[in-house]
């Protein structure tokens, strides 16, 4: 039978799209290649011409593939593979970036987006700037052509004509999820941010100007470090809420692959600010300014390759081999024309370069230090996020790097770089000595200290807090000890208070001065209140695993009684069905915990997946991860040959003997065996034997079996039989499934969130305030500037500033 029978034809419509969305990625290619020849021969019109052609033909393509998912275009491979005519408008919108081919045109989309905006701002740096940024476009657009979200279904075509499937295989079940529908569109928006300071830094050195660059590149470093940051927040609530493993990260590599570029972003921000007041770390910042774009093509590398496969539960597929040509030859030569550049012109500009020699306790010193803190964390995250790849090359299979590891190593950077954030902002421009600087954040440190301490109080009642957390104890970051938990959580706490109030309270000072740092503290203060979220969260969380039956509840030592009540849907294919158990705590109120739980074909087989319930309180949560249902007490069927017992699992078997029913080979045939079982069916209780028979059927629709009860609470089935010794492959199941629920108690979550949103409202205002300033410095065409940074000590004539208003000035 034609299997194309009855479909409709591909409206012309749908064709024409497809060919113009080919056709922009393809005139994107040439369009972006001719700008940067262009730039570089020095026809800056012409070049901005074609640059913003190219532009707007890379959104074309992305307005037609759009197109295509909304009009439920199932001809062409990627729609199908990636949406279906069941889904709501706004997941066939989101199907676009669940692929890779999708996600490619996102970055490139975004990267676009950014590079266009940004173009306008370089000024002097605009000739290198676009021959940058435009050649990297190219590449992207050529990525594209070779591995196209526009390539028609071979098998939905038929004589040269195109006919349209009536559904597609949807977003893939993992990924079914609201987060899926904001938080691609927000990380891509911080991965094209990041094209702006790559480019910038290299047009710096090619034009051997590395000191202007600073605060054009300044608030775009600050835009990308924010949205980029909300970004990787948006992926730990979206692991928290979906992955039912009770966390918000686990030092995946695909999640390092986002984080190591925002911490050499937020390096960047700190060096930049060094640089524009004291005129130092000029090339530290070119280098940063490049390591946060290579590094994320090298991660982008790692995720696409297929090489983190077997290492990572978010690894993507792997790319269309002459694209993956293309990404590594693109990789390589990024890595090692930036380091040739800089070893020919930076290091130059370096040298030459002539900053402040004063020597001493400055706030230069803190951002200097903090600056280098942030690198190494990068570079040590790096470092894990690779050793996946280089324990393959030299082993043959690749081992990941576990979460204990990364704690024990990067608490040697964390701890520091948060006690220069606490303390950076009360240090001076100027040199002050050790007392002042304890005059200064003594008040704030005593704050802080009785801030964690009334936390700890609080926390020492609820079942929920310090309860049951006294006795627990975690790795010591040296060694193989342990140390107790609680004071070591009580000590990260007091530190990250100490970085919360420190951050309030310059933010309130510089709000009274209408102070453009204001953005600055206001996302320290909403950093340390995210981070003190995610280690009292997991630091003082409690974890319990029960096995819940219908009829039969679990009761944990946390307090909380779980009772199966029924699913929401009557189709356990259904997305949007629940299990519904009934839970009551301790105090005898109760409440409906709701995890998700639906099956999909894989192989002919159930393949089940799960999400959480989380029951959000005011201070704390309580977590349900509810694992698919276990309806086997053995992981395979055991054989058994006739006259063995064994002890299989808690079970002792007996093949007592074969039986036969009716002629071999004809309808109503039957053979199978006795069996005896002895069963515990509770602990203290001794065992209970039951007979069964369980058998194999010939029936009209070929060999069935025939499921013997085994008690109140079993069924045996008979599998594979040896004809020749008449061994018999076996099956206990349970009449009722059993389901295994986690439960979590996790106090503070809810400061994971309320920091994330502080965290991102202060950085967008940052950039806004150092975005406004260079708009208003480049409008006024004063022969000299100075840096005006909080802080800085500003020029004035000598005998009309009195030593109090300078004194002011500097604090």
């Amino acid at each position: 039978m034609d299997p194309l029978h009855g479909l409709p034809p591909a409206p012309a419509w749908g064709q024409w799209t497809g060919l113009f969305g080919r056709s922009a990625i393809i005139a994107g290619v040439a369009l972006f290649a001719l700008a940067a020849v262009l730039w570089i021969v020095q026809k800056p019109k012409l070049a901005r011409v074609s640059f913003y052609t190219a532009v707007a033909s890379l959104f074309g393509a992305f307005a037609s593939l759009l197109a295509l998912f909304v009009g439920d275009q199932f001809q062409y491979e990627y729609v199908f593979g990636h949406s279906e005519a069941k889904a709501a408008l706004i997941y066939k919108i989101a199907g676009i970036w669940t692929g890779q081919e999708g996600s490619f045109i996102l970055w490139a989309i975004t990267t676009a987006f950014f590079g266009a905006l940004a173009l306008r701002a370089t000024k002097i740096y605009e000739r290198w700037y676009g021959v940058m940024t435009a050649g990297f476009l190219s590449v992207l657009c050529a990525i594209l052509a070779y591995e196209s979200p526009f390539g028609l279904m071979k098998e939905a075509m038929q004589n040269g004509q195109s006919f349209v499937p009536p559904t597609g295989a949807g977003i893939p079940p993992t990924l079914f999820n609201y987060w899926v529908i904001i938080h691609p569109p927000t990380i891509f928006l911080g991965f094209g941010a990041l094209i702006v300071p790559f480019s910038m830094a290299c047009a710096a050195m090619l034009e051997r100007n590395a000191k202007d660059w600073a605060p054009i590149v300044r608030p775009w470093t600050l835009a990308g470090m924010a949205i980029l940051g909300l970004g990787v927040c948006m992926g730990g609530l979206w692991a928290y809420e979906t992955l039912g493993w009770g966390g918000f990260w686990a030092w995946d590599p695909v999640e390092n692959a986002s984080f190591v570029p925002w911490l050499f972003l937020a390096a960047l921000a700190h060096g930049l600010i060094v640089q524009i007041t004291k005129g130092r770390m000029t090339g530290a910042n070119l280098i940063l300014g490049g390591l946060g774009f290579i590094s994320f093509v090298y991660g982008t590398f790692l995720t696409r390759s297929g090489l983190l496969d077997d290492v990572s539960n978010h690894s993507f597929a792997s790319m269309d081999r002459s694209a993956l040509v293309i990404l590594r030859f693109v990789l390589i030569a990024l890595s090692a024309g930036f380091l040739g550049l800089y070893l020919w012109r930076g290091r130059a500009l370096v040298s030459a370069a002539q900053p402040d020699t004063d020597e001493g306790m400055r706030r230069e010193a803190f951002y200097r230090f903090g600056t280098l803190m942030l690198f190494l964390l990068g570079v040590v995250v790096a470092l894990g996020m690779s050793w996946p790849v280089v324990t393959a090359l030299r082993s043959g299979s690749g081992k990941r790097v576990e979460e204990i590891l990364y704690h024990r190593v990067i608490i040697w950077f964390f701890v520091p770089a948060m006690l220069a954030m606490a303390v950076a902002p009360f240090v001076t421009w100027r040199t002050m000595s050790r007392r002042e600087l304890i005059m200064r954040v003594a008040n704030v440190f005593s704050l802080s200290l009785f801030i964690t301490g009334m936390v700890l109080v609080a926390l020492q009642g609820p079942d929920w807090g310090l309860a049951g957390s006294w006795n627990e104890m975690m790795n010591a970051p040296v060694g193989n000890g342990k140390l107790p938990a609680v004071p070591v959580v009580a000590l990260l706490l007091l530190l990250c208070s100490f970085v919360a109030v420190s951050g309030l309270w310059r933010a309130i000072e510089s709000a009274r001065r209408a102070n453009s740092s204001l953005g600055a503290f206001v996302a320290h203060f909403g950093f340390a209140v995210l981070i003190g979220g995610l280690i009292v969260s997991r630091g003082l969380e409690r974890k319990e695993e029960i096995f819940v039956q219908a009829g039969n509840p679990g009761t944990t030592s946390l307090g909380y009684t779980l009772t199966f009540k029924d699913f929401s849907k009557p189709d356990m294919s259904d997305k949007d069905n629940k299990a519904i158990f009934e839970v009551t705590a301790r105090d005898g109120s109760t409440f409906e915990a709701r995890p998700g739980l639906y099956s999909v074909e894989q192989g002919g087989q159930p393949d089940w997946q799960v999400w959480p319930h989380i029951q959000r309180f005011a201070f704390h949560d309580v977590y349900f991860a509810l694992h698919k249902p276990v309806t086997d007490i053995w992981e395979k069927p055991a054989s058994f040959k006739p006259g063995e017992t064994r002890l299989e699992g808690k079970v002792t078997v007996t093949y007592l003997k074969f039986l036969q029913e009716g002629t071999p080979g004809t309808p109503g045939a039957k053979f199978g065996g006795l069996f005896r079982f002895k069963v515990q069916e509770r602990d203290g209780e001794p065992e209970k034997s039951y007979d069964a028979m369980p058998m194999m059927a010939l029936t009209e629709n070929g060999v069935q079996p025939e499921m013997a009860q085994v008690g109140p609470h079993l069924f045996a089935m008979m599998g594979r039989m040896d004809a020749a010794t008449k061994a018999i492959d076996l099956r206990l199941m349970l009449q009722q499934p059993m389901y295994p629920v986690e439960i979590y108690t996790k106090p503070l979550t809810g400061l994971v969130w309320l920091g994330t949103g502080i965290l991102s409202l202060g950085g967008f205002m940052a950039a806004f305030a150092r975005r406004s300033r260079a708009a208003r410095t480049s409008q006024a065409e004063a022969p000299e500037t100075f840096p005006i940074e909080p802080d800085a000590p500003l020029p004035a004539p000598k005998s009309e500033t009195p030593p109090r208003a300078r004194q002011l000035r500097e604090s």
